[in-house]
């Protein structure tokens, strides 16, 4: 079967960890009949540190994440984006898992098929071919350019698609309902934020992300931390 209609997809990401990453930006680009028909593109802050390695790779800066919106804000339009559509990826359920956890986070229905392009290149490359979306896509003649940026991958991926589908037309390409597990968010407790503050405040730390969007978890990942350095100072 023949998918045509689709949002390719892809993100950038503070790690690989969907319970304890977040996303920084956001590609999506919707295609009906193969052909581009509407974009969506966007920083995101993740109200969390992001390492020199990850903006290294990237490319993108502190100040763009700083200035940019939270994920609250816009995975409405995300998910009202993707409304109808397959997912099309490179390893979709990656890219697929943090939006599914940032909709239910916001109280948003989020189930999507996929189409992988990543398992596809497995069942038709060459064993001596990388299956990543650069070798997959040099394979096929597509200089793939501004690599490890959202909407550019998502954009490289339908090419390779699309090439793929040229050159296999008796490919079976059809979707897979995606299965995620996900943990009950749970938001910061007012006990669990007087404590936090009281503590940035007793060891003078300047508070580099907003309280307020903390989960439960997340909170009390950062009491631990802070505790565990200082302790460290008396050893």
């Amino acid at each position: 079967m023949r998918i045509t209609d689709y949002v390719a997809i892809d993100l950038e990401t503070t790690g690989v960890s969907v319970s304890k990453d977040k996303i920084i930006e956001v590609g999506l680009i919707k295609v009906k009949d193969s052909h581009i028909v509407e974009k969506f593109s966007c920083i995101i802050n993740p109200n969390m540190p992001v390492s020199d390695e990850i903006l290294n790779l990237t490319g993108i800066n502190e100040d763009e994440i700083k200035s940019a919106k939270y994920i609250q804000d816009v995975i409405g339009e995300i998910v009202e984006f993707c409304e109808g559509f397959d997912l099309l990826g490179h390893n979709t359920i990656f890219d697929y898992s943090f939006v599914r956890k940032e909709a239910n986070n916001a109280g948003l229905d989020f189930e999507k098929r996929g189409i992988d392009t990543y398992k596809l290149c497995k069942k038709i490359l060459p064993p001596d071919v990388k299956k990543n979306l650069t070798d997959a896509c040099a394979y096929f003649g597509i200089e793939r350019k501004h690599m490890h940026r959202a909407f550019s991958d998502a954009y490289f991926t339908h090419m390779l698609y699309q090439r793929i589908l040229e050159y296999f037309p008796e490919l079976e390409c059809d979707t897979e309902m995606m299965k995620v597990k996900l943990k009950k968010f749970i938001p910061i407790r007012k006990r669990t934020k007087e404590d936090l503050q009281k503590l940035l405040k007793c060891h003078r730390i300047v508070c580099k992300v907003n309280i307020d969007l903390l989960s439960e978890s997340e909170a009390k990942r950062m009491i631990d931390k802070i505790l565990s350095q200082k302790e460290k100072r008396f050893i």
